[in-house]
């Protein structure tokens, strides 16, 4: 019997007009799915609602991915195994890509199971897309440390290695924590360091904006808890 699929499906970054973000034939695809993994089913519900899902929930089945070991995988892909397609949602943006979805992607490739990853936004692409810093060189450290000493020694080794490599580097913060992160990014930083801020992607108020770190702390930034990503580069850009 042929397995079946297990379809990725981004996530909107933002509430506001969710299902614009989607080309349509990421929305058919979901459309007619009807068994779903994903980190929080209450957000995954509130997704497809969002994007216009045409099914009653009462015939569709959100599993919730745990990380208690094989066993919940093979529940978890336990459709796909079956032939029925199975699609895999995001928090928010792309699965598997600062998402826990990836351990759910890594067990169906160890399966055979097929992998269709869907289009549709995903914030570390769009921020640097907007940084204009280097998008051919570019490493993505998900969350720094939280820890005073480690916090500044982790930037300083940043900055060091996008100075010598001329790479761009991109990071993310748990929002509460933005504006206790940027003041320390100010500080540490040397002055002619860019330092990107790209805040609610997506949104009607979205914000991208690149400045050196001399200019940042002329104009000053408060953040607040938006979503936000982090990019930084010392480096030289070249045609």
């Amino acid at each position: 019997m042929k397995k079946g699929q297990l379809i990725l499906i981004p996530s909107a970054l933002a509430d506001t007009n969710s299902a614009r973000q989607f080309p349509q034939d990421t929305l058919d695809e979901t459309f007619a799915l009807k068994h779903f993994v994903t980190e929080r089913a209450k957000t995954a519900r509130h997704f497809l609602k969002a994007i216009g899902y045409p099914h009653h929930f009462s015939e569709v089945e959100v599993m919730e991915l745990n990380k208690h070991g094989e066993d919940d995988l093979r529940h978890l892909l336990q459709y796909c195994e079956q032939g029925i397609d199975t699609g895999l949602i995001s928090e928010a943006g792309v699965p598997g890509v600062a998402d826990p979805g990836g351990i759910i992607v890594r067990e169906a490739h160890r399966r055979g199971i097929e992998i269709v990853p869907l289009i549709g936004p995903s914030s570390l692409l769009l921020a640097l897309m907007g940084s204009g810093m280097n998008g051919q060189n570019f490493h993505f450290h998900g969350y720094l440390p939280r820890e005073d000493v480690e916090l500044i020694k982790t930037i300083k080794t940043l900055e060091a290695q996008s100075r010598q490599e001329d790479v761009t580097q991109m990071f993310i913060e748990t929002p509460y924590r933005n504006d206790k992160l940027l003041p320390v990014l100010l500080k540490h930083l040397s002055p002619q360091t860019d330092l990107c801020v790209a805040a609610n992607l997506t949104a009607p108020n979205e914000s991208i904006v690149t400045k050196s770190v001399e200019l940042w702390k002329k104009s000053g930034i408060v953040l607040g808890k938006k979503p936000a990503v982090f990019l930084l580069f010392s480096g030289k850009l070249h045609s």
